[in-house]
């Protein structure tokens, strides 16, 4: 029983995940795409976080996006690690086309969510277990979460200024 617990895996995709950001760093026109859905906790593999993470904080400032320069904010956060250069161009050179990258993103945001519905049911679990909340404690609380977990899926991500300032005039 203990080694089937230690072989099961959380929900991911490192070929998805790998795939999204290879396709930024072939194409970083395909950033919009990305930006507006994927959070960098959306990452399963910590270095492939730490990366998005150095893009997403590029993004942010305007700053270009290429393979050099991102290797150059990865050390200026502190993310910078003995394999980072050889694993940028890894991403590169697996990632089959910047083209699909809207099906990577969609693959990596289902694992991500069925890693937090694991996450929330094993919390679910826990409390039951130990026996100190009512049924319907246990009940309210499994309802918030998931309607915290539906919130962050169904984000459309950024809208465009113009709609916004219209929304508000």
């Amino acid at each position: 029983m203990d080694e089937e617990l230690l072989s099961r895996q959380q929900p991911q995709s490192l070929e998805a995940e790998q795939a999204v950001l290879g396709s930024i760093l072939i194409d970083s026109r395909c950033i919009t795409d990305v930006v507006g859905i994927v959070k960098p906790e959306d990452f399963y593999l910590q270095q492939n976080r730490e990366i998005y993470e150095a893009i997403y904080t590029m993004f942010n400032f305007s700053q270009t996006i290429d393979p050099v320069t991102v290797l150059d904010k990865l050390k200026e956060l502190g993310y910078y690690h003995d394999n980072s250069r050889d694993y940028i161009l890894q991403l590169m050179e697996i990632t089959p086309t910047a083209a699909n990258v809207k099906e990577y993103i969609r693959i990596v945001k289902d694992k991500a969510l069925l890693r937090r519905i694991a996450e929330t049911a094993g919390e679910l679990t826990t409390l039951v277990q130990e026996g100190g909340e009512t049924a319907q404690a246990v009940l309210d609380l499994a309802e918030q979460r998931v309607y915290a977990i539906r919130q962050g899926r169904s984000a459309q991500g950024l809208e465009p200024l113009s709609k916004i300032l219209v929304d508000v005039f």
